[in-house]
């Protein structure tokens, strides 16, 4: 992100975070998280979900737009 600022192309973040989207969507698609029987396990893909969610935010937030909480 940090070439993004260097070179002033918001476009960079803005392609990391529509690849970073379509790639979450498929995982959460092909992997279920509530329905997981392993508590490990779903724990860790509940961290994943948090901590995209939060780039997410903060990749929106670089661009000026804002994130509805929930989807």
């Amino acid at each position: 992100m940090s070439s993004a600022a260097e070179s002033y192309e918001p476009s960079v973040v803005a392609r990391y975070l529509i690849n970073l989207c379509s790639d979450f969507n498929k995982f959460y698609q092909e992997c279920p998280i509530l329905k997981e029987k392993n508590e490990k396990k779903k724990e860790a893909k509940l961290q994943l979900v948090n901590i995209t969610a939060k780039i997410i935010s903060e990749g929106c937030g670089l661009l000026g737009m804002e994130c509805p909480e929930e989807m």
